[in-house]
């Protein structure tokens, strides 16, 4: 009995060192003062390593993860935080896709611009609400999925650090597309020389 209370009190308190963890995170990119070691960073790397990373959940709910990388898609971030919110556009796609689903993302170069797209045909998201999803602590599903509500806000705060931009297209009961973009490695090298 006692076991069980303290391997609770264990879980708790994880929760809330991750919590606190995350509001610290995006205090610090509001404010412009979160520490990034900021380097050329392939972004399709990550993506398939974040995709390796979901592969048992994906497998345990049948959801087909899949694809399509034009090249590196090279772009000037700290690698750890750009696989935090990639991570956490995937999360949210898995969680959100119903068993035998189907998640597709993509990372493509355009006019100085890499673009990551992560899409689901899960149970989407009105517009209406494709604004405040990105506000912390909310969850628009909160009382039939886990989660705390900041993964999103994180990913918009560390997007917009990077002088990027994260937008959705949503459909409900079809599914919702998450787009961000930011300049490609060789745009911004020529950009900080000029």
């Amino acid at each position: 009995m006692a076991r069980e209370a303290l391997a609770d009190c264990v879980e708790e308190s994880e929760r809330v060192l991750t919590m606190l963890t995350a509001l610290m995170d995006i205090t610090e990119a509001e404010a412009g003062v979160m520490r990034l070691k900021v380097e050329p960073t392939s972004i399709a790397a990550l993506l398939k390593n974040v995709v390796e990373l979901y592969e048992i959940v994906a497998e345990e709910k049948q959801i087909m993860v899949t694809t399509d990388f034009q090249g590196p898609c090279e772009a000037l971030v700290d690698a750890t935080r750009m696989r935090q919110a990639l991570a956490n556009l995937l999360d949210n796609a898995l969680k959100y896709t119903p068993a035998g689903g189907q998640v597709w993302l993509a990372c493509t170069v355009e006019s100085g611009r890499v673009t990551v797209r992560v899409r689901d045909n899960g149970m989407g998201i009105a517009p209406e609400h494709y604004d405040q999803i990105f506000e912390v602590f909310r969850r628009l599903h909160g009382e039939h999925y886990e989660g705390l509500g900041i993964g999103l806000a994180i990913c918009k705060r560390l997007v917009e650090r990077y002088g990027g931009r994260i937008w959705l297209d949503s459909e409900l009961g079809v599914g919702s597309t998450f787009y961000f973009t930011l300049r490609a490695a060789e745009k911004a090298r020529v950009a900080g020389r000029s």
